[in-house]
């Protein structure tokens, strides 16, 4: 049976498994980026593997901040001041990576998908930001309500 609780731990197991396939990445982008942009495209493949380590912190600070969303859903703590900015800093790493992405796009052409799927997470995330930063507030104004 369908519950809240099973999906947001299938979420947080899901978050775990990308941790461990960006470690396995990082340990082999080279090669994977040298056999899926051709040896004779030096240039492409080496902008991307820079371009991948560049991102990489943004990646594991954004695993860790879903992390943290996850668990503070399972303990029903959603509607804090500190998802909100976790929802922040989640936008802010997918903008960096479209930043990035957008400079590498001019080595290696295949980086315009990455600079428009990473803007339009981080304008999803900022919607979702301004939507639950809302509900705090409204929230918070029950509260003190009598």
């Amino acid at each position: 049976m369908y519950t809240s609780e099973k999906s947001t731990k299938l979420t947080l197991a899901v978050t775990y498994i990308f941790a461990f396939v960006l470690a396995g990445l990082m340990v082999f982008a080279y090669p994977i980026a040298r056999d899926a942009l051709g040896p004779g495209n030096r240039t492409a493949y080496l902008s991307a593997v820079i371009a991948f380590y560049i991102c990489c912190p943004a990646g594991w600070y954004a695993l860790y901040n879903i992390k943290k969303i996850l668990v503070n859903v399972l303990s029903d703590t959603v509607f804090t001041k500190e998802t909100v900015t976790l929802l922040r800093i989640l936008s802010w790493c997918c903008v960096f990576v479209a930043a990035v992405s957008f400079v590498t796009m001019f080595l290696c052409h295949i980086f315009f998908v990455f600079t428009i799927g990473a803007a339009f997470m981080a304008l999803i995330l900022r919607v979702l930001k301004n939507v639950l930063a809302r509900a705090v507030e409204i929230k918070e104004e029950n509260e003190l309500t009598i």
